[in-house]
Formats: C-alpha cells, structure tokens, sequence
C-alpha cells in the first residue's frame, strides 16, 4: 500500500523508521563482529541468531529505541533481526552442502545504509495495528496515529485472513512511503487433477512449460512465453544509463548538475527493475490460471547450476535474473496450490526427449533428431525435464505462444512454427 501522508506524517515516519534502522545496524555491527571474530578463531562457537540477545539490551544500549518503538514493536523488530541472521545460518549449511547456485554469495545480514545515510524502516507486530479497507486508513496503534494509503489490500477480504507483521519502508527514487503487510490465508479449494507438467527457463522463449498427455490420443499441451520485450527493456535503459554515465565522466560537470544525473540514473535503474518484475508477475499469474485449467498440480522446473546462464554477457543474467523468476513462479503456483520442484536439467537440451539420443541444433531454436522429427529445442528440454520428475511425455503437443508485457500478456495467434510436427514411425 502506498501511504498518503502529509508533511507532519512524514516527520514522524522518518523519525520512527530512523530510529528502528539504527537499532537494525547496531544489533547487526555487534553480530557480525562476533561472527568474524569466530572466523578469524577458527571455533566453533554459534552464531548468535537469537532474537533474546537484542531483547535483553532493551533497557540499557537500546533504550532510548526501546521508548520511542515501544515494547511490542520493540521486540518484533529484533525478531526480524533474529530471523535475518537464522537465515544466513542456513544459506551457510546451504553453501557447505553445495546446494547453492554458482552466482550466489553468503554473505551475513548488512546495515540499512544506501550513500553513508540510514534507510528508514518500520516494524509493527500484528496487534498493534488496524487497517479499514473502506475508509482506507492504516491505524498505528502504540503511536495513535492514522494515515491514509492508497491501494487495494487483496487478501485482507479473504475469510479467516490473519494479519501478521507489517513494515513500512520509504523509497528514495520515488520519495514515497509504502507499507507492506504480511496476511496468512488458507486456501481451501480442491484439486482438478493430478497431472504433472515440466518448465525450462531459456533466453528467447523466457519459459518453456510442457505438460503430460491430455487425453487418450496422446497429446500434451505447451506453453511458450517470449522474452523479446525484457530484452528490449534492458538494451533501452542501458543505452540511457550508458549515456549518464558518460556526462558524468565529464570533471567539468558542475555539482549541481552531477547530482541531478545521479538522481536520474537511480530512477531509470528502479523503472527497469519494476517493470521486469511486473513481466514476471503477470506471466507467472498467466501461467498459473492455465495450469489450472489444464489440471496440473504438480511442476518440475529445471535447475540452473552450472550452465550457460551463468555465463556473463548480453542474453544471459544481467538482462534478467532467473533465480528472482524462479521464485515468482514458486510463490504463485503455490498460491493456486500448485507444487513446485527444482530438479537438475544437465544434458536436456542435447537428448531427445521422446527417443533418448543425442539432437542436433537447427536454425531459429529447433533441434532435429535422427529418427526423422524436429521440435522446439525449450519445448524438448522441457519434456526432458518432465520425464526426469516421473512425468509421461506426450507424443503430440500443441503449442501456444504468449507475449509477457507489463501490463498484461499478449496471446499470439497461431502456433509455433515447425514446432510440433508428428514424430515419425523411425
């Protein structure tokens, strides 16, 4: 939700999230210098992720924060802090078993600091406030004070809905105020079917999803979503930025001049980042609803550890992040009681999916196979990937392409061309 508050709300906003992104950055200044003492020591010793030890400094170090937060909000944010550090402790594990991918790195919870000047942030437990969706008015309920948003709350209508943590954080591209409240929902809706279906993340189709047989004669159902507008995207702003970039190499800018250019820049890098996440969003919503209708409850999406997508260079992760898509799709087919798994996707782009032998790469991303068909290479390494989740692979598939844009997703008439033929008898 977007807060709509006025020049005294912002002053106490400003004071009250300064306040909580203080105490966030002591509590992680003194966490991480025990942490890297322990590293340094070569012990054993744990790694302090519990909310307590923050708790108990309450009425001591923290106590001016204590009073301004208040007790309950007070200890909700050294949850988050607790939770934050838990989490890294499991990123490690993660590390250290080699279930991590290639691009990411561990590193322990940092400082709310963007440019030497503390983010502010707010942490409200869930008791200590009230939204009313008609009046559309967030009440805080320690500091009595209401302010106005904008937005529609889209779970809060739900029956049996339950309010959980809310924090409001400030953004200083767009200099607004917004509030985020977590909802927890059960969602009771039968299953359709039990059909399983298999994804494959690729560069020009951004998602390749391939279902099982549909009915008795055999045939599946593929699904193609085109990247051609992230692409477009990312070379747009580059060109913009690369030009920025190029005034401010000028050490005849004026001050004045350099900040405004700074400012524009952070802008444009924030609009490319919301509109990809727009992208996302609306493909896997679409996605999402057609899987549904196709009654598959069960995804298999291939992992992407150690493959050309972690290769840096134009067409590969700087255009978009794979992982952040992974996730969408995670959450929203959760959300229409989907399951989703992450299985290895080695060597699916080089067998065929039907015959097990080795394709042979042809112009405009199909593969040909020696026994006489051709198909879409993302549809093929899609199959693959279904039949390594236990999945049928369908003899026949139609495909339906779709264009994902920020506002909707576009339906493209027709099918693919050349992508599914009939394979032969061989």
């Amino acid at each position: 939700m977007r807060l709509l508050a006025t020049p005294e709300l912002e002053d106490f906003l400003r004071h009250m999230g300064d306040a909580t992104a203080k105490l966030i950055n002591m509590e992680n200044f003194r966490r991480r210098k025990l942490f890297f003492e322990r590293a340094r020591s070569n012990t054993r010793k744990k790694i302090d992720c519990s909310w307590k030890s923050a708790w108990k400094r309450r009425k001591t170090e923290y106590f001016d924060i204590y009073k301004l937060l208040g007790s309950a909000n007070f200890r909700e944010t050294c949850r988050l802090i607790g939770e934050q550090w838990k989490s890294f402790i499991g990123l490690l594990k993660a590390a250290k078993e080699g279930r991590m991918e290639p691009w990411q790195q561990v590193r322990p919870p940092g400082y709310r600091k963007k440019d030497g000047q503390r983010v502010p942030i707010i942490v409200v437990r869930f008791d200590n406030y009230k939204i009313d969706p008609e009046r559309k008015t967030l009440h805080l309920g320690y500091w009595n004070v209401s302010i106005p948003f904008k937005g529609k709350p889209r779970w809060l209508t739900k029956p049996g809905a339950k309010l959980e943590r809310l924090t409001i954080k400030y953004d200083p591209v767009k200099r607004r105020w917004y509030a985020r409240v977590s909802v927890e929902v059960t969602l009771e809706r039968e299953r359709s079917g039990n059909l399983k279906a298999g994804i494959y993340l690729g560069r020009e189709r951004l998602i390749a999803f391939v279902t099982e047989p549909l009915n008795e004669s055999g045939e599946g159902v593929a699904l193609l979503y085109r990247g051609g507008l992230l692409k477009s995207d990312y070379f747009y702003f580059e060109k913009k930025i690369a030009e920025i970039d190029r005034m401010l190499s000028d050490p005849k800018l004026e001050e004045i001049d350099r900040s405004v250019l700074k400012e524009e820049r952070k802008r444009l890098y924030d609009k490319q980042r919301r509109r990809r996440d727009q992208v996302f969003a609306n493909m896997a919503a679409d996605l999402a609803r057609r899987a549904r209708a196709l009654r598959v409850d069960t995804v298999f999406i291939g992992g992407l550890r150690g493959l050309a997508h972690d290769k840096p260079g134009k067409g590969n992760t700087n255009m978009w992040s794979y992982r952040k898509l992974k996730q969408r799709l995670a959450i929203t087919l959760e959300n229409h009681e989907i399951a989703l798994f992450e299985i290895s996707e080695n060597g699916t782009s080089r067998t065929c999916a039907r015959h097990g032998c080795e394709v042979v790469r042809k112009p405009r991303g199909l593969v040909w196979c020696p026994f006489g068909h051709t198909i879409h290479g993302n549809i093929n390494a899609a199959m693959n990937i279904l039949a390594r989740g236990g999945g049928k692979v369908s003899g026949r598939v139609k495909v339906l392409s779709f264009i994902p844009t920020a506002s909707k997703v576009i339906a493209v008439n027709g099918r693919e061309k050349n992508s599914n033929p009939a394979p032969s008898a061989g």
